[in-house]
């Protein structure tokens, strides 16, 4: 069985500006100035027969509150099949301030238990950034991911000042019960891993080696990381802190690098498990930064803006306008379907599609931000939730799960049990 789909996009961080898989026209969501390593792992196309069973709470009814504090604070999310996921967050500690903290679910969300961490790694991220707990300062920059019930990693950023960071990865092979730190050679002081996402037995994780990027993969069960780009794999040459996102669909993979300037580097993952060059969805059209979402191994969608930077959209088409591309063949090719909104309509941060033709978007609005969903591949769309997305993902075509940015400190988490019609917030 998959974990949740790296098929949503999400906003990355500590970087950037973005991931996460993840719009009358709609707008995208605006991205930040660092993106949010936020995410899950690769999307499951599980039988609803299974979901059925699975003892859900009702459709649109607010999920149990569990075992845990009411106080605790989420930041990442993963599951690996409809019942089992774990929460990285933060929460009320001896300390008096808000620390690190991992929880876990094995009923679809109804109630959560706590999960133990390393000390070493709780005290790193407690201590004072700039007058406030690393945990809340730098929460953007750490994710949780598990590809089954055993292995598991704890990865990404954390603060060391302000404006630095330090990247750090730990790994779990029992279930969480303990946690060792991996060594990290040739990354150093504001160096990043931009993602990591497992499926079919393998990891892969993307990172920073100025001035290139690299992929790493590793069995799940083993902290064996090799190189495993043939592609060259560039950062952009100026412009907001690059990102990177791989998204996984069984042994299909796909990878983007790069930001606000447009894609510095793609690759596409091959059944002997090497990353190899890849055109991504928008290198005709401009070029733009867009991290597709795959509903199988062969359907994939993305958002397109025309033209960019140094670069002209295709004639008949106005610059910055966005544009849905769809591929049918695994992403060897994309065409164009519907334009989502003009010039200065913005549709990026989340991206999702559960199944063939049904598409969820964050989209910017005047007064806030929506999550905007469409079910005949964009004709017509429909508000499904209020609130600025920061991560969307999906475990089967009915079951997803998002992260919504409070106004406040804390964020939310939503799920939805109806393929994302109806979306209901996660009470720990």
């Amino acid at each position: 069985m998959s974990t949740l789909s790296g098929s949503g996009a999400r906003l990355k961080g500590p970087q950037v500006s973005q991931v996460m898989p993840t719009a009358t026209p709609f707008r995208e969501i605006a991205v930040g100035a660092r993106r949010w390593l936020l995410a899950a792992a690769c999307l499951g196309l599980v039988a609803l027969a299974f979901l059925a069973s699975a003892g859900r709470p009702a459709l649109g009814s607010l999920l149990r509150t569990g075992s845990v504090q009411a106080s605790f604070k989420p930041g990442s999310v993963t599951f690996i099949s409809l019942q089992t996921g774990w929460v990285l967050g933060t929460a009320p500690c001896a300390s008096g301030r808000e620390c690190l903290a991992l929880r876990e679910t094995n009923d679809a969300g109804r109630a959560w238990s706590a999960r133990p961490l390393p000390a070493s790694l709780v005290v790193a991220a407690d201590r004072l950034v700039g007058g406030v707990p690393g945990a809340v300062y730098g929460m953007a920059g750490l994710n949780v991911r598990f590809a089954d019930r055993s292995d598991g990693w704890i990865y990404g950023s954390l603060a060391v000042t302000t404006d630095s960071y330090r990247p750090t990865l730990w790994s779990t092979h029992d279930g969480g019960l303990v946690w060792r730190e991996q060594p990290l050679p040739g990354l150093s002081l504001d160096t990043s891993i931009f993602d990591l996402q497992a499926a079919a037995g393998t990891a892969y994780r993307v990172q920073s080696n100025p001035p290139g990027v690299t992929v790493k993969s590793s069995p799940v069960a083993q902290d064996r990381w090799r190189v495993a780009n043939t592609a060259r794999l560039g950062l952009p040459a100026g412009g907001a802190q690059p990102s990177g996102s791989i998204v996984l669909q069984g042994r299909s993979g796909w990878l983007v690098v790069g930001n606000d300037r447009g894609t510095s580097g793609s690759a596409r993952l091959t059944p002997d498990g090497q990353w190899v060059s890849w055109t991504p969805p928008c290198a005709s059209v401009g070029g733009s930064f867009a991290i597709p979402a795959a509903s199988t191994p062969r359907d994939l969608v993305a958002v397109c803006v025309m033209g960019g930077f140094a670069s002209q959209p295709p004639a008949g088409r106005a610059e910055g306008s966005s544009w849905l591309y769809f591929s049918n063949d695994g992403g060897s090719t994309f065409y164009s379907g519907r334009e989502l909104g003009p010039t200065g309509d913005f549709f990026g941060g989340v991206l999702a599609s559960p199944r063939p033709g049904v598409i969820l978007i964050g989209h910017g609005v005047a007064n806030g931000q929506d999550l905007i969903a469409s079910s005949d591949g964009g004709v017509r769309w429909s508000v499904v939730y209020r609130g600025q997305l920061l991560f969307l993902g999906f475990t089967s075509p009915s079951q997803g799960v998002g992260i919504v940015k409070s106004s406040s400190s804390a964020n939310t988490m939503i799920m939805t049990f109806d393929g994302g019609h109806r979306w209901a917030p996660v009470k720990f």
